[in-house]
C-alpha cells in the first residue's frame, strides 16, 4: 500500500471512530440497572431486564470495535498497517477497504 491509500484509510477509520463514539454516547443510559418497581408486572420487568442485557452486549461489541479501530490507527503510525499479524504478508487493499481493522490476510483468517 502506498502512502495515499493509507492516508485515505486513516481518514476513514477516524470518521468511523467519531461515529462510533457518538453512538456510544447516545446510548449511554440504555444499560442502566433495571429498578424493581412494583407498578410494573413481572413480564414487563423481564422484558426490561432483557433489553438491558441486549444493550450491555451491544455496548461491549462497540467498545471492542473501537479498540480494533484504535489499534489500526496505531499500526498506521508505526508503519505496520497492512501486514498480516501471522504470516507477515501483505493484506490486500480491497480487504482493508472493507474491513480497515483487519490484522490477518485472507489466507490466515480462513478457518482451517
Amino acid at each position: 500500500m502506498d502512502a495515499s491509500q493509507i492516508k485515505a484509510l486513516k481518514e476513514k477509520v477516524q470518521a468511523m471512530l467519531k461515529e462510533l463514539e457518538a453512538e456510544l454516547h447516545a446510548s449511554a443510559g440504555d444499560e442502566a440497572v433495571v429498578t424493581l418497581d412494583t407498578s410494573i408486572g413481572r413480564l414487563s420487568r423481564m422484558d426490561a431486564m432483557q433489553q438491558q442485557q441486549m444493550a450491555l452486549e451491544l455496548k461491549r461489541r462497540k467498545e471492542q470495535y473501537r479498540l480494533r479501530l484504535e489499534n489500526a490507527l496505531k499500526r498506521m503510525d508505526q508503519g505496520t498497517y497492512g501486514r498480516c499479524g501471522r504470516c507477515r504478508g501483505l493484506i490486500t487493499a480491497e480487504r482493508l477497504e472493507i474491513q480497515p481493522d483487519a490484522v490477518l490476510c485472507v489466507r490466515c483468517a480462513a478457518p482451517k
